[in-house]
């Protein structure tokens, strides 16, 4: 029994012949379009990491020119500062002219060693900061001793520019800030720290305001994990970078930090608030700082994941369409199949004479056609030298008949003769009756093969009446010869 499946198949030979045509090119399109976008999905992947390693570099450029705007003023002050170390109250107009002239700085200090002024014993420190549009002056910083502070310490320690890292209680107006330092020379001898303050949500704004996608963001951090710029403002205080780690799933976010921290430069894929996004990363060029740069897979990869999408479509139609085109271009080429099959079914119902054209045609299809009709004709050839014979053979018996009746009527005297005659004759008179009945009841379902034969049969019996006729008219002949000569 059939499996049932092979059921659901169609049953046309054309549709058959379409479907399998389709599910091979169907085959074909997606191994060769899982290749192709196979490779060009690396490709757009190394072009995505190739994206965000330029957008890093911008990011670095933009933090590195953002800085050193605020160096270079420095710089020019800490040259007015040096040369008017003798005058405090010159100095205090310079820092307040540097809080007028720049708003981008939030507070500036020049910090001396403790008893540099006679007239100021002790720790001495003239520092500025902006509330609001006053200037207020302070003679500490986060209520305490600057002596040890980093921004003092590390600048005079160095004895050259230092950017300090963000501290948690280091704030100006309630905004986290870093310092930039540079020392105070006189005569050759380091006796204080002149230094700038700019906060951190400023950078944070002025660096990420020129990223070119609401998406793409950066950040940059310390070597300890405090971040210096980053989108969330409430992640700008120190740790920030391990808290975040933290909170994500899997090891690779606790591997990014570590290579990040290390100094190391790549790019990683990882998972950042449930969207996979391509991280690049480098240390900064003169500072002790990293700076990376969050690049959504989705950014790079959209237009990819869009062209897959459209180019399915475009392969369901063109399947669709080769489909259509082989069912009607197969069902054209076959329709001469189709006409021989209709008159197959007309001579299974013994009508051997309906018309078949022969076909013009130079493949298996026209050759089958010919063929078929060559066949046709030679099975009309047949049948009809067979009602021919039996036309003969029906003339033949009627004449015997005739004769037979004569030479009864005849030969009365050779009774005992023609009865003997007779019965030979009786024998092959039955089998061509049998004969010519069986034909005329079977002749629809007789092989062409097993017609011959019967008329080959009756050939024969009529052979042999026709001899036994000729015995019994030579022994007539003699008897009338015999009576004729009495």
């Amino acid at each position: 029994m059939k499996p049932k499946t092979l059921y659901l198949l169609p049953s046309s030979l054309s549709a058959r012949l379409s479907l399998w045509i389709v599910l091979f090119v169907g085959m074909l399109f997606l191994a060769t379009f899982s290749l192709m976008f196979y490779y060009a999905r690396e490709a757009v992947r190394n072009e995505a990491e190739g994206k965000a390693l330029d957008l890093l570099e911008m990011m670095e450029i933009d933090v590195t020119n953002t800085l050193h705007e605020k160096e270079v003023v420095t710089r020019q002050t800490h040259w007015n500062v040096e040369q008017n170390l003798d005058n405090p109250r010159m100095l205090e107009d310079y820092l307040q002219d540097i809080l007028r002239n720049t708003p981008e700085i939030v507070g500036v200090a020049a910090a001396f060693e403790p008893d540099y002024y006679p007239s100021h014993p002790g720790e001495y420190m003239i520092y500025y900061y902006r509330n609001g549009s006053q200037l207020i002056r302070s003679e500490q910083f986060a209520g305490e001793s600057y002596m040890h502070q980093p921004w003092y310490e590390a600048t005079k320690n160095r004895n050259g520019e230092y950017w300090s890292e963000p501290t948690e209680t280091y704030r100006t107006n309630g905004e986290p800030i870093i310092s930039f330092g540079i020392p105070l020379h006189d005569k050759g001898k380091v006796v204080g720290v002149f230094a700038i303050d700019i906060s951190l949500y400023w950078l944070t704004y002025a660096v990420q305001h020129g990223r070119p996608s609401s998406t793409v963001f950066g950040a940059m951090a310390t070597r300890k994990g405090a971040f210096v710029i980053h989108p969330d403002t409430a992640q700008l205080r120190p740790g920030a970078v391990f808290k975040i780690g933290d909170q994500m799933p899997g090891d690779k976010h606790d591997l990014l930090a570590y290579k990040m921290l290390s100094g190391e430069t790549g790019t990683m894929l990882i998972d950042i608030n449930g969207a996979k996004s391509f991280v690049s990363y480098k240390p900064v060029k003169g500072t002790p700082w990293v700076i990376d740069v969050v690049c959504p897979e989705e950014e790079v990869l959209g237009n990819y994941n869009h062209l897959i999408s459209l180019m399915v479509l475009i392969v369901i139609l063109a399947l669709m369409m080769i489909t259509a085109f082989c069912y009607f271009f197969i069902h054209r080429e076959l329709d001469p199949l189709r006409t021989l099959e209709g008159s197959a079914k007309q001579m299974t119902k013994g009508d051997y004479f309906a018309h078949v054209s022969t076909s013009g045609r130079q493949d298996e299809v026209g050759s089958l056609t010919n063929s078929f009709v060559a066949m046709r004709r030679s099975i009309r050839k047949h049948i009809d030298e067979i009602d021919r014979t039996r036309e003969k053979l029906s003339g033949q018996n009627k004449a015997l008949n005739e004769a037979h009746e004569h030479i009864k009527e005849a030969e009365r005297v050779k009774t005992a003769f023609l009865q003997n005659m007779t019965d030979q004759m009786d024998e092959p008179v039955r089998e061509i009756a049998f004969l010519v009945s069986d034909l005329k009841v079977h002749y629809d379902e007789m092989t062409p093969e097993e017609k011959v034969e019967l008329a080959n049969q009756m050939e024969t019996h009529t052979e042999t009446i026709t001899s036994l006729l000729s015995r019994m008219l030579e022994v007539a002949t003699k008897g009338e010869e015999k009576e004729g000569g009495v």
